[in-house]
């Protein structure tokens, strides 16, 4: 037997000589051992999350959410400037303030100045940062642009910076779904000598906050009433028009003869029955009797006229004072 497997054999009778010896101990002591080893494990895990945990941004997130005004998103950026929610809340604040001073530059110049310089020292310290995303830097190179216009005053000293600040944004982002159109569209017509003629005209107005921008007054006696107008109803033909008089015929003076009345027109005569001769050329036509006066009554005894047949010739009537006829058999 060499030496080496001499050795190596004491090496193994002393382990099974120490592990013989440690079991009593293993198996009084050995669960206590394993909990703690699993103790110390598990608080060196929380140590290691709580120092790579991100800071709390609850309260920021908050803030961005609910503020609306340039005041409050620059208290959001200022709580937490280099997180991801305050420079969203820098860029909101740069942003309204731009809008702000556009508005007044139509309303109150002197103001639009100092508002204009706000944004556009805000939009310069974002647009000088490296940890904005590419979202973040496009909108802040298209308010570095817009500033730049705001500021434009037909000559080539203000007009070349604008239309390079638009031109740079198209050069880092030349398949930008935000601004591409947009950019486009300034950069024609800055270069355009209309756009130029406007902003030198438009930079030597100077609108100020008293002045009266015409804009219509209230108040009685300012707009006359709008008069009002009666349209009739004309789905309805029969009913009559709203406010039409009916006319009535006046009644006729005193002392005045009533018209006579026209004469019916003559009936018509009816056609001879089948098989009758016709009247002779040249014979003269019966002589038509008038009708008896209305409310005359028809004799006893009399058989009614058939119908078509004339009716017999009224006698007219004896003159005052002449005899009545004598009475036959008298």
């Amino acid at each position: 037997m060499s030496d080496r497997h001499y050795v190596h054999q004491e090496d193994e009778v002393a382990l099974a000589k120490i592990l013989k010896e440690s079991r009593p101990w293993l198996e009084q002591y050995g669960t206590t051992i394993i909990y703690g080893v699993a103790a110390v494990l598990a608080v060196s895990a929380v140590g290691v999350y709580v120092a790579r945990r991100p800071p709390a941004t609850a309260a920021e997130s908050s803030g961005l959410l609910m503020a609306s005004s340039v005041e409050e998103y620059q208290t959001v950026a200022d709580s937490a400037p280099d997180s991801p929610i305050g420079i969203v809340a820098r860029l909101r604040q740069a942003e309204l303030s731009l809008d702000e001073a556009a508005g007044q530059l139509f309303t109150d110049r002197e103001k639009s100045v100092k508002t204009l310089d706000n944004a556009a020292r805000t939009f310069g310290n974002l647009a000088d940062r490296k940890d904005l995303n590419s979202d973040l830097r496009e909108r802040v190179l298209a308010g570095v642009a817009r500033v730049l216009e705001c500021r434009c005053d037909g000559t080539d000293a203000t007009v070349k910076p604008a239309i390079e600040a638009w031109e740079k944004l198209l050069k880092e982002y030349p398949d930008s779904k935000m601004f591409k159109d947009i950019a486009e569209s300034r950069v024609k017509t800055l270069k355009s000598d209309n756009s130029k003629a406007f902003y030198a005209w438009f930079q030597t107005q100077n609108p100020k906050a008293s002045d009266d921008l015409l804009l219509p007054q209230d108040g009685p006696g300012k707009v006359p009433d709008v008069p009002r107008i009666d349209i009739p109803d004309f789905t309805t033909p029969s009913a009559p028009m709203e406010g039409a008089k009916t006319e009535t015929p006046a009644a006729p003076a005193e002392g005045t003869p009533a018209a006579e009345d026209k004469p019916a027109p003559a009936e018509e005569k009816p056609a001879p029955a089948e098989g009758t001769p016709a009247p002779t050329e040249g014979t003269p036509a019966p002589e038509a009797k008038p009708a008896p006066a209305e409310g005359t009554p028809a004799p006893e005894g009399t058989p009614a006229p058939a119908e078509g047949t004339p009716a017999p010739e009224a006698k007219p009537a004896p003159a005052e004072g002449s005899p009545a006829p004598e009475k036959s058999g008298e």
